[in-house]
C-alpha cells in the first residue's frame, strides 16, 4: 500500500487504507509524508493544521460535512504542495515539495526572481520566494510561497477588471524576460492574484470558500469596492534562463497550453525544432486571455487585436512584450469615456438578467470609490 519511494516513516498503511474506505474525511495516502515531515517543518517555523499533528484522533464520528477544520482533506495536489502558517507571523504560506538534485533549475531562477533588488520593482510579478527548507538526510526540499488564489476567482466585473488583469500580466513578462527568465507555462492554473482586499477575514487554504476555521462561508468583498488585486506567475519547473546576450533560443517542452505551433510536429523531421522562449511566452498568455476572457465573456471584442496578434502561428507575428502592452492601450484607446468601465457577463447571459445586472452595477460603481483610486468613477469623466 506504500508509494513507491516512500521511507518507512511515510508509509501509507493498510489500516489506514480500510478507514478511508470506510471515512472519505480519514488521511489518504497523499497526506502521509506531510505527517512524516510535521516535526521537521514545525522546527522550521512552519505549523501544519491538526490532522497532520502527532498524535491526532479524528473528533468527528459520521461524515462531518464541510463545517469540521479537521476534516478538510487537500485540494491542492498534496503529493507536492501543502498549506501551512509561518509561527512568526500567522501568515498562511504554501509549502511546495521538490528534489533535492533534479529541479535545482527551479530553485535558482525563484532566488534569482526574488532578490531583494528585484522585489522592490513593482513590474515584478513572479511570486516571491519567502524561504527553503533543507530536511537532513533527504532528497526533499520545501519552497515556502505565499497563499495565493486562481485570478478569476472571483469572477471579473468589468471591462477595467479585465483590462487591470491583462496589464499587470503583460508588466510582468516584460519584467521576466528584461532579467532574461522566460516562463514557458505561464497558462490558466500558473496564473494567479494575491486576495487580500477581497477577502479581508482570509479563508481556508484548502477550501476557499470557507473561513480560515472552515465554521462557515468565507466573506468576499465585491471586486468593484476594493483596489485591483495584485497578479502573479507561479511554477518556474519548466522555466528557463538566458545570460545577458544569449539568444532565448529553447527547445520542448510542452506544459499545459500544449496548442503553441512551436509544440506541433514539424513535416519531414523527428527531432524538436528550436524556438523562441519569449515569443511561445506571449502565444501562451494571449491563448489564456482569448480562452478564458474573451470566449467567456460579452463586450470584450475591442481586446481582439491585441490577442489576435499575440496568438499568431508564425512567431514572428507575434509582438515583443513590450509592444503587446503598448498594444492594450492602443485597444484601451479606441473605446469611448466610461466604456472602459462597463460590466461585462458570460456569453449566453439571459438579456433580462443582463439589464438588471447592469442596472444596478452602475448604480453600485457610481457610488463607490474603488481603493487606490482619488475619485468615485463618475468624476473621471
Amino acid at each position: 500500500m506504500s508509494r513507491p519511494g516512500a521511507s518507512p516513516e511515510d508509509r501509507y498503511t493498510e489500516e489506514q487504507h480500510q478507514r478511508l474506505l470506510e471515512d472519505p474525511c480519514e488521511i489518504n495516502p497523499s497526506e502521509v509524508f506531510w505527517i512524516a515531515h510535521q516535526p521537521f517543518l514545525e522546527s522550521c517555523g512552519y505549523q501544519l493544521r491538526p490532522r497532520y499533528r502527532p498524535g491526532w484522533v479524528k473528533s468527528w464520528t459520521r461524515n462531518p460535512g464541510f463545517f469540521v477544520e479537521e476534516a478538510v482533506s487537500p485540494s491542492m495536489p498534496s503529493f507536492k504542495v501543502m498549506d501551512a502558517t509561518r509561527k512568526s507571523d500567522g501568515r498562511i504560506v504554501v509549502l511546495k515539495r521538490l528534489k533535492l538534485y533534479a529541479d535545482q533549475m527551479e530553485l535558482n531562477i525563484s532566488r534569482y526572481l526574488s532578490q531583494q533588488e528585484f522585489l522592490s520593482d513593482e513590474r515584478n510579478h513572479c511570486a516571491p520566494l519567502l524561504d527553503v527548507l533543507y530536511p537532513e538526510r533527504s532528497q526533499d526540499m520545501f519552497l515556502v510561497f505565499p497563499l495565493l488564489r486562481y485570478f478569476d476567482d472571483p469572477t471579473m466585473q468589468s471591462r477595467d477588471d479585465v483590462t487591470e488583469f491583462i496589464r499587470q500580466t503583460l508588466e510582468g513578462l516584460v519584467f521576466m524576460h528584461e532579467k532574461g527568465v522566460a516562463h514557458r507555462d505561464c497558462a490558466r492554473f500558473n496564473t494567479m492574484m494575491d486576495p487580500k482586499d477581497l477577502y479581508p477575514k482570509g479563508y481556508h487554504p484548502q477550501r476557499n470558500f470557507l473561513t480560515v476555521d472552515a465554521t462557515t462561508f468565507a466573506h468576499e468583498r465585491p471586486r468593484h469596492k476594493v483596489r485591483f488585486p495584485k497578479y502573479y506567475f507561479i511554477d518556474f519547473g519548466l522555466s528557463v534562463r538566458f545570460r545577458n546576450g544569449e539568444p532565448p533560443i529553447a527547445w520542448g517542452t510542452a506544459g499545459q497550453d500544449k496548442s503553441a505551433p512551436e509544440f506541433q510536429p514539424k513535416e519531414g523531421s523527428t527531432e524538436p525544432a528550436p524556438y523562441n522562449a519569449y515569443l511561445l511566452d506571449i502565444y501562451i498568455l494571449g491563448n489564456l486571455y482569448k480562452k478564458e476572457l474573451l470566449a467567456n465573456y460579452q463586450d470584450l471584442s475591442f481586446l481582439t487585436p491585441l490577442v489576435d496578434r499575440m496568438t499568431a502561428k508564425n512567431p514572428s507575428d507575434r509582438p515583443s512584450a513590450a509592444e503587446a502592452l503598448e498594444l492594450l492601450r492602443s485597444c484601451q484607446r479606441r473605446l469611448l469615456p466610461l466604456a472602459l468601465y462597463r460590466p461585462i457577463f458570460p456569453v449566453y447571459q439571459n438579456p433580462f438578467t443582463e439589464i438588471a445586472r447592469e442596472v444596478w452595477f452602475w448604480g453600485q460603481r457610481a457610488t463607490t470609490i474603488r481603493q487606490g483610486t482619488f475619485e468615485p468613477l463618475l468624476r473621471r469623466h
